[in-house]
């Protein structure tokens, strides 16, 4: 299990995080909704230490990180067994697709080039972007630059895979491609904690829903619980002003 205890962040004077406890079970997608603005994000990042947090605990592995206060080899640690899909795919523009899978491995894992390359060439194979191994970010559509940076970040084999509003980059007729890929992976048993405004999606996909609000999270439990019989009455709010019937279903 991996857990998160007493996480809490602040930009200024205003907490974006207050107290984040979570228990994610090995194997699980745990989805987390909530209105823009609320710490969606903000708790990804605090998590693989893109941002530092003043309080909170990962522990991983049977290690328990202090996220305020990790030193550089424990900051290592977090980021050899965490992987991150951002929004706006972050790859590096002057390496191709396949330097980009490599890039994670050889700087951060210490694999071999040779390791590295046979690695990243099935890291694109498994998201469809063979073809596309020798293309820099610049020749790939939008969809085509996300199935990339997820590669990247599942070849590294993270115990906790974090996505972060994975297709809200994208134009919709390229939201399907990525959420499929999405879907694949999870169906080979990695660990997800997945941030998403595609609610339908979530629905699916998820073992655990989690409603996050001004930093708190409000209510948890299964995507049947929290979707069709909220608890909570902020949740209830939320879902409706979602609409969720007008949402687009994705074939996936």
């Amino acid at each position: 299990m991996i857990q998160i205890e007493g996480l809490s962040k602040s930009f200024g004077t205003n907490k974006v995080l207050d107290g984040i406890n979570l228990n994610i079970e090995k194997g699980d997608v745990v989805g987390i909704i909530g209105p823009s603005g609320t710490g969606k994000s903000t708790l990804l990042r605090c998590i693989n230490r893109l941002e530092i947090s003043e309080n909170g605990f990962l522990t991983l592995q049977d290690k328990k990180i202090n996220l305020a206060k990790a030193n550089r080899k424990e900051n290592l640690f977090v980021r050899q067994n965490t992987g991150m899909v951002f929004q706006r795919f972050n790859l590096f523009e002057k390496k191709t697709a396949l330097e980009n899978v490599m890039e994670g491995l050889v700087s951060v894992k210490k694999i071999k080039k040779e390791d590295a390359l046979d690695a990243a060439i099935e890291g694109l194979k498994k998201v469809g972007m063979l073809p596309w191994a020798n293309h820099y970010p610049a020749q790939l559509s939008g969809g085509q630059q996300q199935r990339v940076a997820i590669a990247r970040a599942v070849v590294m084999k993270p115990d906790l895979l974090l996505l972060d509003e994975p297709t809200s980059a994208l134009d919709p007729e390229l939201i399907g491609e990525v959420l499929a890929v999405i879907k694949e992976i999870a169906a080979g048993g990695f660990t997800m904690l997945l941030v998403s405004h595609e609610m339908n999606f979530i629905k699916k996909i998820s073992k655990k829903v989690v409603f996050l609000d001004r930093g708190k999270i409000l209510e948890e439990g299964s995507p049947k619980e929290v979707f069709e019989s909220p608890k909570n009455e902020r949740t209830r709010e939320f879902l409706n002003k979602m609409n969720l019937l007008t949402q687009p279903e994705y074939v996936i």
